[in-house]
């Protein structure tokens, strides 16, 4: 079952990490181009893009001694 947690906690972190990459290329290459529509006058009511926050927390790694062990 240690092993399965493991397994978890690194899938975890690599959503996580495809999560961050995904807001990056967002923030980079579409919303930079929406943005100017505020400046175009082409946004309702003036209103701003709300910005996409990254998540900066990873998930702890199984320090047990015992997630090492595999069934034989």
């Amino acid at each position: 079952m240690a092993g399965h947690w493991s397994r978890v906690g690194r899938n975890l972190g690599e959503a996580v990490g495809a999560y961050n990459k995904t807001v990056a290329s967002l923030e980079t290459r579409v919303l930079v181009s929406a943005r100017r529509f505020k400046d175009l006058q082409a946004v309702p009511d003036g209103r701003d893009i709300a910005p996409i926050e990254q998540i900066e927390v990873l998930p702890r790694s199984l320090q047990a001694a015992e997630r090492d062990l595999q069934p034989a």
